[in-house]
């Protein structure tokens, strides 16, 4: 007698393969281009896609480098912050956001976030800020924007920079504005997860002063404004002519695959409406979210545990991100934090579960998803 039983598709929280049968052919010809050119390093790609991704962002310039954590460390040293300035940000992120400005010898503040939608709340920023506070890094968490004019008018009211952490916006916007316009600088990671993937590590720091263009392709060049002439200490964190290459032939689709994602999130929401324990991260008023994650807060003990549990059974991907708050780390043991300083972010990371978002999820998926939440919720 013969098996009938067949295991369930896994449904990943990203899916590459299936990105890679849509842009495939391309995407060959694209690296072949480069290797055939023999640029290797940033060179006219990366440039292409420095003006490209600055103008979807409606940013005056982009420079290209080696990963998203890059981008923030030279974004903070490019808006002239030195070390023991402190500059303030979310303990509701990944702990690249806050691990930056330590790296830099800087000093991380941190203030809570929203309920709601996870995002840094700007009457908290306002309250956290006193006379060490040199920056405020605000994250667009999940793919959803802060109150970027909020945040901006703040910046300019205490007379500090506003350095934008967008590693998850790419395309987002709030109230009419993306990411990058209104910031002094704006940090992009190009992780190959992200809305805009590279295949590798990859970063990329928006900006509209010319100054601060300039100092950012020096930093990223051993400070180097000419070869062998040395202006600043800097480093080597130049973006891959072939991560370009692959960056330029992707941007194209990205409006449609962030489509995609909103299209998901919407059949998500109507699903989960109906179950009082699964309470999905608001969207803002004047917001279009990216989805880079779709998440929800699973509201009840062992609860949501118990909902992933099930689903990695059925072979549902789902992810805690993030699982614990950037002052519970053992690396942030010296910044003077304690439990119970920041209460809604500590609940957040106890609730919020992830769903699978990408933008190749079809009908059948997608209904498999909500199916398997609703039956783990059940009494």
């Amino acid at each position: 007698m013969s098996n009938t039983t067949t295991d369930p598709k896994p449904i990943p929280p990203v899916d590459l393969a299936a990105e890679r049968a849509q842009i495939g052919p391309e995407l060959f010809e694209a690296v072949q281009r480069v290797i055939e050119s023999g640029w290797y390093v940033l060179g006219p790609e990366v440039v292409r896609f420095e003006k490209s991704f600055a103008a979807f962002q409606r940013a005056r310039f982009g420079v290209g480098v080696a990963s998203g954590t890059d981008a923030l460390i030279l974004a903070l040293r490019s808006l002239g912050l030195k070390p023991c300035d402190s500059v303030l940000t979310s303990p509701f992120t990944f702990f690249a956001s806050a691990g930056s400005i330590a790296w830099s010898q800087m000093v991380p503040q941190l203030c809570d976030v929203e309920a709601e939608t996870g995002l840094m709340d700007l009457e908290a920023a306002r309250n956290a800020i006193d006379e060490r506070t040199q920056c405020l890094l605000p994250v667009h968490i999940y793919g959803q924007l802060v109150d970027i004019k909020g945040f901006r008018a703040l910046a300019d009211e205490k007379g500090i920079p506003l350095l934008e952490d967008a590693a998850q916006a790419h395309g987002a916007e709030r109230d009419g504005i993306r990411a990058g316009e209104l910031g002094d600088a704006a940090a992009f990671s190009f992780y190959p997860t992200k809305n805009l993937g590279a295949a590798g590590e990859g970063g990329g720091i928006l900006c509209n002063s010319e100054e601060v263009h300039e100092r950012l392709l020096r930093l990223r060049d051993h400070g180097s404004e000419a070869k062998y002439v040395h202006a600043e200490i800097g480093t080597n964190s130049r973006l891959q002519a072939i991560q370009g290459a692959i960056l330029n032939l992707k941007l194209p689709h990205l409006e449609d695959w962030n489509a995609r994602r909103r299209a998901t999130a919407a059949r998500y929401d109507e699903a989960f409406s109906k179950i009082e324990r699964i309470v999905p991260l608001t969207v803002t008023s004047g917001s279009s979210h990216a989805y880079h994650q779709y998440a929800v807060r699973v509201i009840g003990p062992g609860l949501r545990d118990r909902v992933m549990a099930d689903l990695g059974k059925q072979k549902i991907a789902a992810a805690l991100h993030y699982p614990s708050p950037v002052h519970f780390q053992r690396a942030a043991a010296d910044w003077g934090y304690s439990k119970g300083d920041f209460p809604i972010a500590e609940r957040l990371c106890e609730e919020v579960l992830c769903l699978p978002i990408h933008p190749f999820l079809d009908t059948d998926d997608i209904q498999r998803v909500t199916q398997a939440v609703t039956e783990a919720c059940k009494d």
